[in-house]
């Protein structure tokens, strides 16, 4: 019985062995993939502007978590008003969760502010500052809006003209732009209540 225990035991620590990674194989699949993605970033800097806007695009829309950030840190932080303009629509193409938080302007907004936070899902801190999700559901042609999922609806959500970017909550329209830090900024009126919101847009 020993005898068989002590060769399970010698069997696993084998496999163990074998199944190691050596600081080698981690090193060359570190440079491989740091190859790569400067490999992307270069792209992301050809001097065809067509091709580097339609290489962002798809980065955004369909690459990994890291391809997905380069271009985001990309598109977000650069000054080109139409580099700036696709990041900001493939980031919408791409159905993403996007986080809305919103800063009371008033010391004491009315129940309407806290009502509406609430059904939809929100949380609100002691300061009255609150944070809502909103998950993208597609693009509506007609409508010429994102939607997103509300019960068996699919309303408009945002809307975009140039690199300005509108958002409906709260029973209505607010308009955002790309701060320096890489996020929509912008006011939001929620049911009268007016806020300083910011949307996050890195992952």
């Amino acid at each position: 019985m020993k005898r068989i225990a002590t060769i399970l035991i010698t069997a696993c620590l084998a496999s163990m062995a074998s199944a190691q990674v050596t600081l080698e194989e981690a090193d060359a699949l570190m440079d491989a993939r740091d190859k790569e993605l400067q490999a992307f970033q270069e792209r992301l800097n050809d001097a065809d502007p067509d091709r580097a806007l339609a290489v962002l695009k798809l980065l955004i829309t369909k690459g990994d978590p890291e391809q997905r950030r380069l271009a985001l840190r990309h598109g977000l932080q650069s000054t080109d008003m139409a580099i700036r303009a696709t990041t900001l629509r493939a980031i919408l193409d791409s159905a993403p969760t996007l986080v809305m938080k919103f800063e009371p302007v008033s010391e004491e907004p009315d129940t309407y502010y806290f009502r509406t936070i609430q059904q939809s899902g929100g949380v609100v801190a002691e300061d009255n500052s609150s944070e809502v999700l909103r998950k993208l559901s597609g693009y509506n042609e007609e409508e010429e809006c994102w939607t997103y999922v509300h019960g068996v609806y699919t309303p408009c959500f945002a809307r975009m003209r140039g690199e300005v970017v509108s958002l409906n909550f709260g029973d209505s329209w607010g308009n955002y732009t790309l701060n320096n830090s890489g996020q929509l900024a912008g006011q939001q009126a929620i049911n009268n209540n007016l806020t300083n919101a910011t949307v996050d847009l890195y992952e």
